[in-house]
């Protein structure tokens, strides 16, 4: 029979309420600190690189680790004072000792606690680290923006391997049958996953090679826009119409890609003018020349060793205009669509004002039997003349 001490229906309920009060508790901050309520808890979310409007991503797990090691404590604080001490320390003992038995494998709690913790730990670690180094401490160095995002995105991956290895060998398993086990899942890998496993293999390419860098402006396929993220198993573009889209990784290696500012971040406009019949060719060519110079992104002859001066092209003799083309490069590869736009305008109102006429297509039409078809017209109006009277009659008649 227990011998248990008198007090002691009043000590287990103390201790049943300080559990339940310190797993409310628990709750209530996890809760608190997902919604960033209060000031040290959006601190402490802008230390752990985690955006406003966003969950912490390990918190929900790390929560239920903390209340499973203290309902633990609370269980075997109860035993204690009911004086079951060896029971007590057999359920510590198979807790974090000798662990439970389940058929021909043994299962530690305490270590698979553990290991659990130093993962969320060192994730959350790495986060707060990658942070600092992308908006802190690599800026100070000089580097170009996706050289940057290269080395934090490296040392985000690696960062994650070794958490994950430190905790699994926390936990007490063998790492040498996980490499077995690793080795049979290879297969499944080769088979299921090959397209995932390509991604990921290709954003390691794109971050080392860096046929695009953050802030370019790419096209692929029939996706193009500004380069903001490239993942793991996606890069992340963000069009015209502020719409990101995730284009994957193999895509960008294995199709044709338009980098538009891959080695310079000039650019080039293009004006198509046509003209009428009787127009002078080179008063044409001087206007375009006179109007592109004026304008103040157009780079001018001499200007740069290494690019041209504004030019015209005599395109086409069409059936109706004469075609010419004003070309010309321009600073900023983004301002190119404003630069066509303003010398459109610009050149309409110096065609207008030399009244040099805009062509419209002029056709020529050739009648084979003119006769005949008068005599038809002739013919479907007399019909439509007696119909009209038969009809007017019958509506007299009573």
């Amino acid at each position: 029979m227990i011998d248990l001490p008198a007090h002691w229906p009043w000590s287990a309920l103390a201790v049943a309420a300080t559990g339940v009060a310190a797993s409310v508790l628990i709750e209530f901050l996890a809760r608190s600190l997902d919604r960033g309520r209060y000031a040290w808890q959006q601190a402490l979310r802008r230390r752990l690189g985690v955006a406003p409007d966003q969950p912490v991503p390990e918190l929900r797990w790390a929560t239920r680790v903390l209340q499973l090691v203290l309902w633990s404590l609370l269980g075997y604080g109860l035993l204690r004072l009911w004086g079951l001490d060896e029971l007590g320390a057999s359920f510590v003992d198979g807790l974090l000792g000798t662990g439970i038995s389940v058929g021909d494998s043994t299962v530690v709690p305490g270590k698979l606690i553990l290991g659990a913790l130093a993962f969320f730990l060192l994730v959350t670690f790495t986060r707060w680290f990658k942070r600092k180094l992308e908006r802190d401490w690599l800026p100070r160095t000089g580097l170009e923006p996706s050289v940057r995002m290269s080395v934090a995105t490296l040392y985000g991956y690696a960062a994650f391997v070794v958490a994950t290895l430190v905790g699994l060998a926390a936990a007490g398993l063998d790492l040498s049958k996980i490499a077995l086990v690793a080795g049979a899942l290879s297969v499944g890998i080769g088979f299921g996953l090959q397209n995932i496993v390509n991604n990921f293999v290709s954003g390691l390419i794109l971050l080392f090679e860096r046929p695009v860098r953050l802030g370019d402006y790419i096209k692929v396929g029939q996706s193009e826009g500004f380069v903001r993220r490239i993942r793991i198993r996606s890069t992340e573009l963000e069009n015209a119409d502020r719409v990101s889209v995730m284009v994957p990784n193999s895509v960008l290696l294995s199709s044709e890609l338009q980098n538009w500012n891959y080695r310079n971040s000039l650019g080039r406009a293009v004006v198509s003018v046509n003209v009428a019949y009787g127009s002078d060719p080179e008063q044409v060519r001087d206007l375009l020349l006179e109007l592109a110079r004026l304008h103040p992104l157009v780079i001018q002859d001499g200007e740069r060793l290494d690019v041209t001066g504004p030019a015209v092209v005599f395109t086409a003799i069409a059936d109706s205009s004469l075609t010419f083309e004003l070309q010309a490069n321009v600073r900023d590869i983004y301002a190119r669509g404003s630069v066509a736009s303003d010398l459109r305008y610009a050149v309409y109102r110096a065609l207008r004002e030399r009244h040099i006429e805009v062509p419209y297509p002029q056709r020529d039409v050739w009648l084979r039997n003119p006769m005949d078809i008068v005599r038809a017209a002739r013919e479907v109006d007399a019909v439509s003349e007696s119909s009209k009277d038969a009809s007017q009659q019958d509506h007299a008649s009573p």
